[in-house]
């Protein structure tokens, strides 16, 4: 019942650029090969990277509020009346001619934590969450509505009316954050030994972070190739329209909830493809002045947690993966964000903090 979101949309996309950011741009022209990365690029100062260590203790923080964000919980409010903004927890059932359709409940039975639901946020279709505004918690009401005549999720539905008997279970109040403990950090972020590991992993991140967008910000970009830029559009187009589908939209579905055009979509994305091709060229200087390689335990052992990560068997199976999200082989993607990670740790060893 929920239908194609805006903002939801929005940040997926982003989402998916970020994913295909770094990765490899494929094949490229004879002419291109020759040419090093060095050769496109004039290379800002890198071999001592000026911070004020003020700055890398408010990128530290801001990771940490964001980790903790993510855990907190909220009061829940047992009275009260829903108001637009309000975050609410419902139970629903959808019926349709007085029968009950695919993907229109959420009882208890099926979801016993319920859904929660922002008032005002466009989530689910026109009308059901101006219904649910007034209405006080424990109630139980009908909200009718009337499906969207383009509906890509289930067409069959597109245009028809509909009921939800929907139950108003709370009303999110306060929200409380977790402190942050050794045991937060032994319970929730497994991955470190400790808080003091947790924290000394987030300063590192930071001042890699920090040095990359220093010196790329401190490049210049003298030439993109254009084979380059056309195999990054490529993957990123790819990788949206894979996504779009999984979810059963279509790229006229996107072009309507950003209200925008296929021209104005195939600029953006064109601008995004140069902005990763011309960071993938100052990296690549950056290890081609260095002697930055990736030797071939490097990428056996990230090549194992890829496999993990997107649960397959073998190298074949993962590259039918990349194949589908990005349309190409994993080998060269991994192998360079294995190169990106080196340079940035390479940078963050160069940072003088003041």
């Amino acid at each position: 019942m929920r239908k194609i979101s805006k903002t939801a949309l929005s940040v997926l996309l982003c989402v998916t650029m970020v994913l295909t950011s770094g990765c490899s741009i494929g094949s490229k022209s004879k002419k291109e090969t020759e040419k090093k990365a060095s050769e496109y690029v004039t290379l800002g100062e890198y071999k001592q990277i000026s911070m004020k260590k003020s700055d890398v203790d408010e990128q530290v923080q801001k990771q940490i509020d964001s980790t903790l964000d993510s855990y907190a919980e909220y009061k829940k409010k047992k009275s009260g009346k829903v108001k637009d903004g309000d975050t609410v927890n419902i139970y629903y059932v959808g019926k349709m001619n007085g029968k009950k359709f695919d993907g229109g409940t959420c009882t208890k039975k099926e979801n016993p934590d319920g859904y929660n639901l922002t008032i005002g946020s466009g989530t689910f279709i026109p009308g059901f969450e101006d219904g649910l505004i007034g209405a006080g918690v424990g109630e139980k009401l009908d909200v009718k509505v009337t499906f969207p005549k383009s509906y890509p999720n289930n067409p069959d539905m597109a245009g028809k009316k509909a009921v939800f008997t929907v139950t108003i279970n709370y009303i999110q109040g306060k929200k409380i954050l977790p402190k942050l403990t050794d045991a937060f950090v032994k319970k929730n972020l497994t991955s470190y030994k400790s808080l003091k590991d947790y924290k000394d992993t987030l300063r590192q991140h930071s001042l890699e972070d920090l040095a990359w967008d220093s010196v790329y910000s401190a490049s210049k970009v003298n030439e993109y190739p254009k084979a380059r830029v056309n195999e990054m559009y490529k993957q990123l187009n790819t990788s949206i329209v894979y996504y779009l589908q999984q979810n059963n939209y279509t790229i006229s579905d996107y072009l309507s909830a950003q209200n925008t055009t296929s021209s104005d979509f195939k600029k953006e994305l064109t601008k995004t493809a140069k902005e990763d091709v011309g960071k993938q060229l100052v990296y690549g200087a950056i290890a081609e002045k260095e002697n930055i390689e990736i030797s071939d335990k490097d990428y056996k052992t990230e090549l194992d947690s890829y496999l993990s990560t997107y649960n397959c068997k073998d190298e074949d199976a993962l590259n039918e993966q990349f194949q589908n999200f990005y349309g190409t082989d994993a080998k060269q993607l991994i192998m360079d964000d294995l190169l990106y990670k080196k340079v940035k740790t390479y940078l963050a060893d160069n940072v003088v903090e003041k």
